[in-house]
């Protein structure tokens, strides 16, 4: 009777070790929206190219395959990337994408206005989504400003005021 007393009691200290155990274990992030900024922006001659810092939170790797980023100020469109992709981000890493294009006459305005201090900053709004292999698609949405970078004339630079709306797009 007593060694059935104390198998019990080993018993119940083992079960209670391995749940011990298994909760302390690392809690692996998946399934999280990246977080894309701007990570940097120039006009040279008639191209806007914009830098985007692309970071992927989760504890395993991201697999993109496509991508849709929109960076509007005051309700027009800065740049817009919308293509398939094949970029593949380890956990807890980050990898930058470089979108150029042809900047119509408004938007070199917007930015001059900025270069040339008659403007302190354009306030912008980043939005989007990115297809992954994983998890589908993910959207990510910001409002943050753009600045001159100092001594770089044509460069801009970009602080996030807000990040919101990261979250999976369940599908229909």
């Amino acid at each position: 009777m007593e060694q059935l007393k104390e198998s019990r009691i080993w018993l119940l200290l083992a079960l209670a070790g391995t749940l011990a155990c298994t909760a302390c274990g690392p809690n692996v992030i998946e399934g999280r929206p990246p977080f894309i900024g701007i990570s940097g922006m120039h006009l040279q001659g008639d191209t806007l190219a914009a830098d985007f810092r692309i970071d992927n939170q989760n504890g395993v790797a991201m697999n993109i395959q496509a991508i849709e980023i929109t960076v509007t100020v005051n309700e027009v469109t800065l740049t817009r990337e919308n293509r398939d992709y094949d970029l593949s981000i380890d956990a807890n890493s980050s990898e930058e994408v470089r979108v150029e294009r042809l900047p119509d006459e408004f938007t070199r305005e917007l930015l001059a206005s900025l270069e040339n201090r008659e403007v302190r900053s354009l306030p912008f709004q980043l939005a989007g989504r990115v297809l992954t292999q994983e998890d589908g698609y993910l959207r990510f949405e910001q409002k943050g400003h753009l600045y001159p970078v100092p001594g770089r004339p044509g460069h801009f630079r970009s602080a996030v005021t807000q990040a919101e709306d990261l979250r999976r797009e369940d599908p229909l």
